[in-house]
């Protein structure tokens, strides 16, 4: 099925059958990763992070240690292969940036910091990377499921709220700052609101359809920012970067901003209180 929490299920069941299905196709991709060992890690980490949002959307279905516990792991399983996506990721975000660094800086000097970033995800040990996550993967077993509890929709609800509150406030911190750190943990807490909107998306669909286009897009917008970071970062030691280089990222990166924070503004605009009134009014029923 779809990265989706069907009307006919139960919070539990429908979260446990999500968690499966990512974890079955991750361990089937493993088969294939050495031979593609770039497009591997960022389905992979892109799997994982399904999973903890899965995981988030069940939290209060689940005791706190064994929350804690299953996050953890998913989350250093994911991390086995941030070396390796890193390298992808450069190649990647400068493709992104192609056309806005050709009109700037010229063709030719683009293709020389592609050949550098290229050279670099060659050297990068995909083999002994891939085999590290592979076996920590099988070492559980299959046992990657949790034990949930039986709840309510209204719990899950809460859990979504949840997100929307973390991802409204690392807006705020990020666009008060300016800062990479915390435009790219504006962009996290982003994603997970985004991955739960598509779960919960059927159980709400007047509200969820609309919404899921628009934190999409978000995510988008602060993805390429995150691309203009690591071409930037990568760069810092390249000798035979044009003059200006660092000022035309500077430019895209403040436009990819004003961008993210208009969207941004609009998707959370309402207090996270309003806002699960708004999508479920009975979870409030009875509270302060």
């Amino acid at each position: 099925m779809a990265f989706i929490i069907a009307p006919h299920e139960g919070a539990a069941e429908g979260l446990q059958r999500v968690i499966r299905e990512q974890a079955e196709k991750l361990a089937s991709e493993c088969s294939e990763a050495q031979e593609h060992a770039s497009a591997f890690a960022h389905k992979a980490r892109v799997r994982c992070k399904r999973v903890r949002a899965a995981l988030r959307l069940a939290r209060p279905l689940m005791t706190e240690k064994a929350f804690a516990r299953e996050n953890r792991w998913w989350r250093d399983l994911a991390r086995l292969l941030s070396d390796l996506r890193d390298a992808s990721a450069r190649v990647e975000a400068l493709e992104s940036l192609r056309p806005f660094l050709v009109m700037r800086i010229g063709p030719e000097p683009t293709r020389r910091l592609e050949e550098r970033f290229l050279a670099e995800r060659r050297a990068a040990d995909a083999a002994e990377v891939i085999s590290a996550f592979t076996a920590r993967l099988e070492a559980r077993d299959g046992d990657l499921v949790p034990d949930l509890a039986d709840g309510s929709r209204q719990k899950l609800v809460k859990a979504l709220g949840e997100t929307y509150r973390m991802a409204r406030t690392a807006m705020k911190t990020a666009l008060e700052s300016g800062e990479a750190e915390l435009l790219h943990e504006w962009r996290k807490q982003s994603k997970y609101h985004a991955l739960q909107v598509r779960l919960m998306r059927q159980q709400f669909p007047d509200a969820l359809d609309r919404r899921v286009a628009g934190v999409r897009d978000l995510a988008e917008l602060l993805g390429e920012v995150q691309d203009i970071e690591v071409v930037a970062e990568a760069a810092r030691s390249w000798k035979q970067r044009p003059a200006g280089f660092f000022d035309v990222l500077k430019t895209r990166r403040t436009a990819l901003v004003t961008g993210a924070s208009a969207t941004g503004a609009a998707l959370f605009a309402e207090k996270p209180r309003d806002w699960i009134g708004a999508l479920a009014p009975p979870v409030l029923a009875g509270q302060d």
